[in-house]
């Protein structure tokens, strides 16, 4: 059997737990899975029941036995309601390629901006780090998702949060469909940026490498606006593929 458990499994456990490790005072969002009742050496099994989302390090003190099975199962019982969830993004570069909506922006700051502001942009730190924002946006009074200089919180009442312990991405999925994801890339060859993004324009492919890119979805169907991995669609209208350097800003809403 695959240790890797189906993907409905991880969002039941994930949810089960709101979305944040259940040890007390823990909270971090980057959740593994942790097989106990019974252990995994002992039945190779992907029974929800018998299985809790930790953190890494919590994940591994409960291998050691840290909680004995009661404990376990009283964290499993602890939130049937997601909390506020919150992360941060340790990937900091003096240049970031962002993917935006199928798009590629280099040394733009602001990638996309409405008459309120920016949606998605880029500032830089006292060190000069690129740091990514994301605008909180509100659909019929429920919050979203928010970014602020790599610090993310997920509001509303969310379906999933996807949190992978390498901290290199997170991905937010609500009832209505709406779905925000931040995904950071380290590319260290021309054969690589290819590889990644075959269908790019030409233009892409003289950039310098190594690079490193965030691609950013953010899809707010409800409101007209569903910046996808490959399009961007604003109230009817499509944009794709376009390379995109030193601009002001790259998509005015």
């Amino acid at each position: 059997m695959n240790r890797k458990p189906k993907v409905a499994v991880l969002r039941q456990l994930r949810k089960e737990v709101g979305f944040g490790c259940p040890v007390k005072g823990c909270g971090s969002p980057y959740l593994e899975w942790h097989h106990f009742d019974p252990p995994w050496h002992v039945e190779n099994h992907h029974n929800p029941e018998g299985m809790i989302a930790l953190c890494v390090q919590h994940h591994a003190q409960a291998d050691a036995g840290a909680f004995t099975i009661e404990q376990l199962r009283q964290m499993k019982q602890a939130k049937d309601e997601a909390e506020q969830v919150k992360g941060r993004f340790n990937w900091m570069r003096n240049e970031l390629l962002m993917v935006i909506g199928g798009s590629f922006l280099l040394e733009t700051y602001v990638a996309v901006s409405h008459k309120h502001g920016p949606v998605i942009w880029l500032s830089r730190d006292d060190d000069g780090y690129l740091l990514l924002n994301v605008a909180e946006a509100t659909i019929n009074g429920e919050p979203r998702f928010s970014m602020e200089e790599n610090f993310w919180t997920v509001h509303g009442n969310q379906e999933d949060v996807e949190c992978p312990p390498s901290g290199k991405a997170v991905s937010v999925k609500y009832p209505n469909g709406d779905a925000v994801s931040v995904k950071f890339l380290e590319l260290k060859s021309e054969e690589a940026l290819l590889k990644q993004y075959p269908e790019a324009p030409d233009a892409l492919f003289e950039i310098s490498t190594p690079i490193t890119a965030v691609e950013v979805t953010y899809r707010l169907k409800s409101t007209g606006v569903d910046i996808g991995p490959k399009e961007l669609t604003v109230y009817g209208n499509t944009i794709r593929g376009e390379f995109i350097k030193g601009a002001k800003i790259a998509v005015l809403l």
